[in-house]
């Protein structure tokens, strides 16, 4: 939960990140503002509490990233690194490597490639490629097309496969997980056009084939056999073929769709799954008796499996001051970095002008708040798979908490503050909340939560390239997120 030491904290570090590489108060400065005594002696009293108590607190806490910060942005290693990915004619091509460390089997590296313009003009290809600490392994591949045929409509393709030895399935509305393998691959057809002539709506019909390959473990006390979730009726250890068929309809207007400063995006989704019959499982797979010597397997239930799914997000950016262009150009970006750079740790906050505060905190500075509310909507109570079931998790997002909660209904509210550090990165502040529900109208505080936290994300202005992010919930946990994903949907 977010306490009010928590909030107290989040404030200091907003204040903090804000107004780093400002110049201290220098003897002939300090000359002129005591030629008022009294102001000089408010000044002092507004600005010891920040010398003396927040920023050594605030030293402990950047100390370990500082150097490293220190040398990225001086070098301009941001903007190096995207000249170096980049290949072909007009930097069409881009080749670099993803990761991802977390404590055991998940540490992840990685490789990817996009490729604009690849066969037709306007057409975008991408290839992922993961391989995980353990042998599991993970692969992407889309491709799109816009312009098809010279219409207004657009296409696209994808294939997903993953082989993962430890994924877990998680009880609806708990935390309770269990081992569960998993080697699942789907294919997936969506077709789009513009709805209205400014382009700013569009409508998209599309369909997945999803062929689910789960198995038993091997681990026999890791297994679920437990009348709240049914194996027969969730399809649990067992293959399924699922074909979910959706519709969504997005309007935006936002000024760039990874840097936007401006503008407005709306989602609206709605697909049905059409569930196949679970193919069972032995029961000596499972390390358990049967309960009857003339039929070894748990066989499907009966229930009908089908089920809905429903989403609206809502985003909103503004920015704030008076600069007509959020993203930096090549020169401000040189100006800017001079600014940053100096990170001299003693004299943070030694200077606490409001005219200073106001420029530093309210210009070129962007708002971003998303809400987002989805719902699952079962055909007949207890038959949909145990994958139908929305996850909230740091990419819901709630990026103070590495493990995750399924449920039937979530709402989640997010808000950034984000400024400029350099050509191709910003500096983000990150406060949000969630609520989990059985039914959609039984929202409860029991299952209310809250992170928050900061960390940067590289991009250009239409290309999303990484995200660096340390989240908390209260003063007990952490989280560090380090992602090739956008932080909203």
């Amino acid at each position: 939960m977010f306490t009010r030491n928590s909030r107290f904290l989040f404030i200091c570090l907003l204040v903090s990140f804000f107004i780093l590489g400002r110049q201290p108060l220098y003897a002939e400065e300090q000359a002129e503002v005591s030629d008022d005594d009294g102001s000089f002696r408010m000044s002092m009293l507004w600005t010891w509490p920040f010398e003396h108590i927040f920023q050594p607190a605030l030293n402990g806490l950047v100390f370990p990233i500082a150097a490293p910060v220190d040398y990225v942005i001086k070098n301009g290693i941001a903007d190096k690194s995207v000249q170096l990915i980049s290949f072909g004619e007009n930097h069409k091509i881009m080749v670099y490597p993803s990761f991802n460390f977390k404590p055991g089997a998940r540490t992840m590296v990685g490789a990817n490639y996009r490729h604009r313009s690849m066969l037709l003009e306007k057409d975008y290809f991408v290839l992922q490629a993961e391989y995980y600490a353990n042998g599991d392994m993970g692969l992407t591949t889309r491709y799109t097309k816009h312009a098809l045929f010279g219409t207004r409509f657009f296409g696209g393709f994808r294939y997903d496969i993953d082989l993962d030895r430890d994924y877990r399935f998680t009880i609806p509305e708990t935390k309770k997980n269990f081992l569960q393998p998993d080697s699942s691959m789907a294919f997936t057809w969506r077709l789009g056009a513009p709805i209205t002539n400014t382009a700013n709506w569009n409508a998209e019909i599309w369909t997945q084939l999803f062929l689910k390959r789960s198995s038993a473990p091997d681990v026999d006390d890791s297994v679920l056999y437990s009348d709240d979730f049914i194996i027969k009726d969730r399809g649990l250890y067992q293959h399924v073929t699922e074909v979910p068929v959706g519709i969504t309809f997005v309007y935006d207007n936002l000024d760039y769709p990874y840097a936007p400063s401006r503008g407005n995006r709306v989602v609206l989704d709605y697909s049905y799954t059409f569930v196949g019959k679970y193919d069972g499982v032995r029961y000596d797979d499972l390390g358990i008796v049967s309960p009857s010597d003339d039929d070894p397997w748990i066989r499907d239930g009966g229930k009908n499996h089908d089920y809905m799914t429903t989403q609206f997000i809502f985003q909103h950016y503004f920015m704030l001051g008076h600069s007509k262009n959020y993203v930096l150009s090549a020169t401000e970006a040189r100006a800017n970095r001079r600014f940053y750079t100096d990170f001299s740790w003693d004299e943070v906050m030694r200077v606490w002008r409001p005219e200073q505060v106001m420029s530093t905190l309210f210009e070129r500075r962007v708002i971003a708040m998303q809400y987002r509310m989805v719902n699952l909507w079962e055909i007949e109570d207890g038959g949909a798979p145990h994958d139908a079931f929305i996850n909230l998790n740091a990419r819901a997002p709630l990026r103070g908490y590495a493990d995750k909660w399924v449920t039937h209904h979530l709402m989640s509210l997010s808000l950034e503050y984000r400024w400029p550090v350099d050509r191709f990165v910003d500096g983000v502040l990150f406060n949000e909340y969630a609520m989990i529900a059985p039914k959609i109208d039984k929202w409860s505080f029991d299952h209310y939560y809250n992170s928050w936290g900061f960390g940067i994300r590289v991009r250009q202005p239409n290309l999303y390239l990484f995200r660096f992010q340390i989240g908390f919930h209260g003063l007990h946990g952490v989280n560090l997120v380090l992602t090739i994903a956008p932080e909203f949907k």
